[in-house]
């Protein structure tokens, strides 16, 4: 019974391990990104040697914008993850990301190319005036952009003392939004907690726009007028070209 179990124990010690799948790398960040702007993606490193792993990144991107091909940026690291910053180019049209992958562990050294496509489209900046109509200051109000029911972002009014107003914008990247009529709305919530309660002065309107059938080649502004916190917000909208500086 005993040298059955030593050679059961001595069996289990010399059997190989299991062998990792090949090294692979997945991307997350935007879809899109507008003109010019500077953004950051995420590279997590998966499968490859196992052990005391060194992994070598290099990324540039296809079709404008920094790092370019002609001179990608490099990093290295044992670590798994890795952040690329980029910068899009000036004009709108689709870029690729694309991460080059090394790993060498020991005499062992794998490598793969991944790779993410990215949309270059000119904001839509929406834009709210408020004006606080009450006897009190308003603080930490949160302000709710919705495009066609879907939330595009949000904004938070520090203080809004009575008789003030303010202006919140949102830059809102209109990735995959056909040509037509489009609703905006905008929420202004007093107290944060998601429902507009205009008894507190709380509001919500809605309004439409329209994006043309040509590429917007210099930025829109959705303009949403005065709204008044107290007693009810009154807004009206307008679309406009912004005018570049």
């Amino acid at each position: 019974m005993t040298l059955a179990i030593l050679a059961a124990v001595f069996t289990l010690v010399l059997a190989p391990a299991a062998a990792q799948g090949p090294i692979f790398g997945t991307i997350t960040g935007p879809n899109a990104l507008a003109p010019s702007q500077v953004s950051a993606y995420n590279l997590t490193i998966n499968g490859g040697p196992s052990g005391a792993v060194t992994y070598t990144v290099r990324w540039h991107l296809n079709g404008g914008g920094l790092p370019s091909a002609a001179s990608p940026t490099t990093t290295t690291g044992n670590r798994t993850t890795f952040t690329l910053n980029v910068t899009a180019p000036p004009t709108e049209g689709t870029v690729t990301l694309v991460v080059q992958v090394a790993s060498l562990a020991g005499s062992t050294y794998e490598n793969t190319t991944v790779e993410k496509a990215i949309s270059i489209i000119t904001p839509i900046v929406l834009s709210a005036t408020f004006r606080n109509d009450g006897t009190t200051a308003a603080v930490n109000v949160t302000v709710r952009f919705y495009v066609d029911g879907a939330l595009a972002g949000t904004r938070k009014i520090a203080r809004l003392n009575p008789g003030a107003q303010v202006t919140e914008t949102f830059n809102y990247l209109p990735s995959g939004l056909q040509p037509g009529t489009h609703q905006v709305r905008v929420e202004a919530d007093l107290d944060g907690n998601g429902i507009i309660d205009p008894a507190k002065g709380e509001a919500v309107v809605t309004s439409l726009f329209y994006r043309g059938t040509a590429p917007l080649s210099t930025a829109w502004t959705v303009l949403i007028g005065v709204g008044v916190f107290v007693p009810v917000m009154l807004l009206t909208i307008a679309l406009r070209r912004r005018k570049r500086a």
